[in-house]
């Protein structure tokens, strides 16, 4: 009788401890780790739906960069952290399955954090110059294919999104780039557009402001549809390259182990969030395209992800 006793109250004891957290938190900032340059598309996204994070929570909040390692560097940085609600980091795949299954990720994702929900999905693109040759995805095909590493591809890490569609391109299409990898976006557009790479890969969001300047010419665009910001670009499906990975969607993770009240608020906040009139205008205006993922998908597309590419990645 005791024993069932003292089992109840230290049940009820959880439970009065767990409310108590969701009513108080958050009561200070809350920070965000972005594994990836300031002015690349994951930290433009973060910093896109932070503002309305922010409303939703009552407390700033505020991001950090910290790249590296294609991201690795802040991951690991998430997973270690107290898993009190108050340091949250950006997730997007396939970069974190490309980085797991090349063995660069000292911890396993699957384990380590808890997803809060996918915020965004952004195809991936592959551009040259304006006054490149090439004028189709097809015709850098053609020519790999007789020059093989004949060409130069900027990306920011094998493991990244362009990175990972040039290792596609190289598996579908027996095309291999010679690959340049740069720090973050800026850098690796700043040597595209000085004539120092030939190519470069990118997401949707990144390239409209190039397209308007007229400095580069888009091959093709991952998705199985045309993407209505740029209908005119025919996809890598329509031009014969059914590429696995062409597309980047991004969201954001906890370190695992939180409060379930807490991780309850968050994952609530992140899929209001995407609900937010506000939030997708300003997506709109930066070229993303809000599109929400529970938890649960997020996390069975990155299971499924990082055992693909387990198969087509040599390991560190």
């Amino acid at each position: 009788m005791k024993s069932t006793l003292r089992v109840a109250l230290a049940v009820a004891g959880t439970l009065l401890t767990s409310a108590a957290a969701f009513a108080d938190y958050p009561d200070r900032p809350i920070q965000v780790i972005v594994g990836f340059s300031a002015g690349g598309a994951m930290d433009a996204t973060i910093r896109t739906v932070a503002p309305t994070l922010q409303k939703i929570l009552g407390q700033p909040v505020v991001v950090i960069n910290k790249p590296g390692a294609g991201g690795a560097v802040a991951w690991t940085e998430v997973a270690r952290s107290k898993p009190d609600g108050y340091t949250l980091g950006s997730v997007n795949y396939p970069a974190i399955s490309g980085v797991t299954a090349s063995g660069g990720l000292p911890i396993d994702p699957l384990k380590s954090f808890d997803f809060l929900g996918n915020v965004m999905v952004d195809p991936a693109i592959v551009v040259v110059p304006a006054k490149s040759p090439y004028k189709s995805l097809g015709d850098v095909v053609t020519y790999l294919k007789a020059h093989p590493g004949g060409l130069s591809y900027g990306a920011t890490g094998s493991t990244s999104l362009d990175g990972l569609v040039s290792l596609a391109l190289a598996a579908k299409a027996d095309a291999k780039f010679r690959v340049v990898n740069f720090a973050g976006t800026p850098e690796a557009v700043t040597a595209l557009l000085g004539g120092h790479i030939d190519a470069l890969g990118l997401a949707v969001s990144e390239v409209l402001p190039l397209m308007q300047e007229g400095s580069v010419r888009i091959l093709g665009v991952g998705g199985d549809k045309r993407n209505p910001l740029i209908p005119d670009v025919p996809t890598f499906k329509e031009q014969g390259f059914d590429l696995p990975i062409s597309a980047s969607s991004r969201g954001m993770i906890a370190p695992a182990g939180m409060d379930p009240a807490v991780l309850k608020k968050l994952r609530d906040a992140v899929k209001q969030a995407t609900e937010d009139p506000e939030y997708v205008e300003r997506a709109k205006k930066v070229s993303q395209r809000v599109s929400y993922s529970s938890p649960e998908e997020v996390r069975d597309v990155v299971t499924k992800q990082i055992e693909f590419l387990s198969q087509s990645l040599p390991k560190k």
